[in-house]
């Protein structure tokens, strides 16, 4: 007697991760923004010790290692500015890069990059019969074509509609904003 077997399944692959701009800073500005922030706990430690009227300040121990120099009052404001750098240097080194693509409503995962949809509106724009000529904007939330056209009045109804068909197939469409050409009425 044979065991029944369920049919195999096919597994479809996980969507491709949407690309992202490069960091803002290189490494050599982690390093420095580390740096910084060593920098800015000594002065904290220092402050502290101020403060407090006791202890040994770290920054009075490697004054007098390097000629005897005596810290002053405006370290804790200089440590203080120095954390607040340095702390800025690393959220800009580690931040969230920004998505520099659109995504594709579909299962493999397809990215388009801004100026590929302005070739592509451009593209589907000409090819509404009437249009002499297109010129695309693209921003991370809308999309403006300026139309040049023979002047039929529905001209820039017949672009919208194409090129709104044509921007559904992004997971997140953007705005759309069809305008006559210079000198052109709508």
């Amino acid at each position: 007697m044979s065991v029944p077997t369920a049919p195999p399944t096919r597994d479809v692959p996980a969507p491709a991760m949407s690309p992202r701009a490069g960091l803002a800073l290189t490494s050599w500005a982690f390093v420095l923004a580390a740096l910084l922030l060593a920098v800015a706990v000594l002065a904290g430690q220092s402050a502290l010790v101020a403060l407090r009227g006791e202890g040994t300040s770290w920054f009075v121990l490697l004054a007098d290692a390097a000629d005897g120099l005596q810290p002053e009052t405006w370290v804790g404001v200089v440590g203080v500015l120095l954390a607040l750098l340095g702390l800025w240097l690393l959220w800009q080194a580690a931040r969230p890069r920004p998505r520099t693509t659109r995504r594709i409503s579909a299962a493999s995962g397809i990215h388009v990059r801004a100026a590929d949809v302005a070739r592509w509106v451009n593209a589907t724009a000409r090819d509404v019969p009437g249009v002499l000529g297109t010129s695309t904007s693209v921003s991370p939330t809308a999309v403006r074509v300026t139309v040049r056209s023979t002047g039929s009045p529905d001209i820039l109804d017949d672009v919208r509609a194409e090129v709104s068909h044509q921007l559904s197939a992004f997971e997140q469409p953007p705005r759309l904003s069809v305008r006559p050409g210079e000198g052109q009425r709508s």
